[in-house]
């Protein structure tokens, strides 16, 4: 378990580097350092540690424990949409302030940064997968399309530099 909980603890400085850095970006400064502080809470840290980092096959209970852990992170973390869901069933949320809305799309961007690759527009499918209340889900695909474009830019530039 030890090993696990350092994969698990370098995984999260990982993480919260990569999100600093995009939220950097946007001015969100506090917001970029305090990021995702609770997964440093032994509810979190453990069973995300057991869940993805510990060889061999999680007991029930193990498994319980992480779905607790992910439903606390998600009601903790304000950058999370669930957080904002008042009726599941509904499909009813509250507003996002824009800038837990930015820091959510850092958030999505950071795991561009670790993995290499940009956020596909298939994993924003805001209608099936997300459920946000209307004004926010415009904000956001306003947000999403304004990344894009300076992705796009970003790359032409670099591309004319290397010719």
């Amino acid at each position: 378990m030890l090993k696990a909980c350092w994969r698990n603890l370098l995984y999260i400085l990982d993480h919260k580097l990569n999100v600093l850095i995009e939220c950097w970006k946007e001015g969100l400064y506090i917001q970029g350092i305090t990021h995702d502080l609770s997964k440093f809470s032994p509810k979190e840290f453990f069973p995300y540690a057991k869940k993805f980092f510990s060889d061999g096959k999680l007991s029930t209970n193990d498994e319980m424990k992480w779905k607790y852990a992910w439903l606390n992170h998600q009601r903790k973390n304000k950058h999370h949409w669930e957080y904002w869901v008042v009726d599941p069933n509904n499909k009813q949320a509250l507003p996002m302030p824009r800038k837990y809305l930015v820091e959510m799309v850092c958030d999505w961007r950071s795991f561009s940064r670790k993995w290499g690759r940009k956020v596909k527009k298939s994993t924003l499918d805001l209608t099936d997968k997300i459920v946000l209340h209307p004004d926010t889900k415009r904000e956001l695909e306003i947000i999403m399309r304004n990344k894009r474009e300076d992705d796009s830019k970003e790359i032409t530039s670099l591309s004319k530099e290397i010719r």
